[in-house]
């Protein structure tokens, strides 16, 4: 569509408002609707009630409009620096020749994230059979005691007690209470359930209310803990969470869906004025009930006894018909077993001389030898190798014995070596003598008066000069 535009344009000039029409209807289709996700910023607020801003990321930005009656009915309220994921189309201005993102509907940022988490919860759910519409249970007419699970402190607590206080006045209410937001919530919720569900005397029926709020606020109630104490309740389930408009995974397992909290203490009780009206019809009808009742019966029994008979004329053709056509399959296999059994024989025939069951006997039984004759050969090795370790292991015997035997006799020599050492001889309080040229002198006669000497002690050595020397008598 551009190369003809500008085909036509190297022909013909246009003007710039025929200009503007044409870019204006390219932008509008091919921009028909889209989805964007960005930061406002320069958010304007006139009388006219329209919304203008910018929408911006890290390098890029869009003017945009919401006009006051799309803002009228958006949940979220647009704030400067927040950020949206933005529906709406494109459309150009044509009197300055800009173009505008045109808004439609306005999420905040993570609401996505839950839209696809609440959509993959809710197939995995059904896929578990917790919205089966088989296991769920019927409400009772007339319930005399309705349990409560809710916040004590919520608005739609009293909600339920003005509803349920046009009711008959042998209702009896008992409020198991349970934190109906944030992350505690759903552990909350599950465990007041199974609380008020196992008293001693429990209720008939059990309201799971909550009022209005965002799509996180009430997130607690597409947990699976909440979903699953409702799918595991022995008593009927009524939910009235939030507003006709809200849905959560809690009223789809429920075993009835209330629009609003007060719309759930209706549907559980009918009101005193409807009951009042309900007597004189019943006391009235009890006559033709009783009439009719006895026709169906009669019926009833005309009808059993005609399906009866029915069923007994059946019931002989199929057997009939069975016997007739056991009988022809009976010859018709026979005929076919005694066709096939034909080459069959032919085949057994020619495999007797193969004899192939012989030969895998014979081979089984030299398989069975050389395996015997293995062995008993890795025995007799086994057995052999096991009298070398044995003998090894007495002869590391014997040389550890003999080791242990030298190691004895050494240290026997170190400790006599030990007493011959001469330091020892010190230590008691001897001395030794060395003469001048270092020779140890052991007998007196080795020096005469006027030689020098040298006497070593235990903590060192003196220089000495004889003077006289003495002789022992022989």
């Amino acid at each position: 569509m551009i190369a003809a535009v500008l085909a036509e344009q190297q022909h013909t000039p246009i003007t710039v408002t025929e200009l503007t029409a044409r870019i204006k209807q390219m932008l509008e289709i091919g921009f028909a609707k889209v989805e964007v996700s960005g930061e406002i910023s320069r958010l304007t607020r006139p009388s006219s009630g329209h919304l203008y801003f910018t929408i911006k990321d890290a390098h890029a930005s869009i003017s945009a409009v919401i006009w006051r009656s799309t803002a009228a009915r958006l949940k979220n309220i647009v704030q400067e620096g927040g950020e949206f994921i933005f529906t709406g189309h494109i459309s150009l201005y044509e009197p300055r020749g800009t173009y505008q993102l045109i808004i439609s509907r306005v999420e905040t940022a993570g609401a996505g994230k839950l839209a696809a988490e609440f959509e993959r919860r809710k197939q995995l759910y059904a896929d578990l059979g917790y919205f089966d519409a088989s296991r769920k249970q019927d409400i009772p007419a007339l319930p005399k005691h309705i349990g409560i699970v809710t916040s004590p402190t919520a608005a739609a607590f009293e909600d339920v007690k003005k509803v349920l206080a046009t009711r008959p006045a042998w209702l009896e209410l008992t409020l198991s209470p349970a934190l109906v937001q944030g992350s505690s919530a759903p552990t909350a919720i599950s465990t007041a359930l199974k609380k008020i569900s196992s008293m001693e005397t429990p209720p008939q029926v059990i309201l799971l209310i909550r009022g209005g709020g965002s799509m996180e606020d009430l997130w607690c109630f597409n947990d699976e803990a909440v979903v699953k104490a409702i799918v595991d309740c022995p008593i009927p389930v009524i939910t009235g969470v939030g507003h006709e408009i809200d849905t959560t995974l809690a009223d789809l397992a429920a075993d009835l869906r209330a629009a609003t909290p007060s719309n759930a203490a209706e549907l559980c009780c009918p009101p005193r004025d409807e009951l009042r009206q309900r007597l004189p019809r019943i006391s009235s009808l009890y006559g033709l009930l009783n009439q009719r009742l006895s026709q169906k019966n009669r019926d009833q029994r005309m009808l059993q006894q005609r399906q009866n008979q029915a069923w007994q004329r059946g019931t002989d053709a199929r057997h009939h018909s069975s016997v007739q056509l056991s009988s022809r399959l009976s010859h018709a296999f026979h005929r076919h077993l005694n066709q096939a059994a034909t080459p069959l024989r032919l085949l057994e025939k020619r495999l007797v001389p193969l004899q192939p069951i012989q030969r895998l006997q014979q081979q089984r039984l030299l398989l069975n030898q050389q395996f015997s004759g293995l062995s008993q050969q890795t025995h007799t090795a086994l057995q052999q190798r096991q009298i070398t370790v044995n003998a090894a292991t007495l002869g590391l015997k014997e040389q550890k014995k003999q080791v242990q035997m030298k190691r004895q006799r050494l240290a026997v020599l170190c400790g006599e070596l030990k007493e011959l050492d001469p330091s020892r001889v010190l230590d008691r309080g001897y001395n030794m003598s060395f003469s001048a040229d270092g020779r140890v002198i052991t007998q007196a006669s080795e020096l005469q008066a006027g030689d020098s000497m040298q006497v070593r002690f235990r903590d060192g050595s003196v220089q000495s000069k004889v003077i006289s020397t003495t002789r022992n008598p022989k």
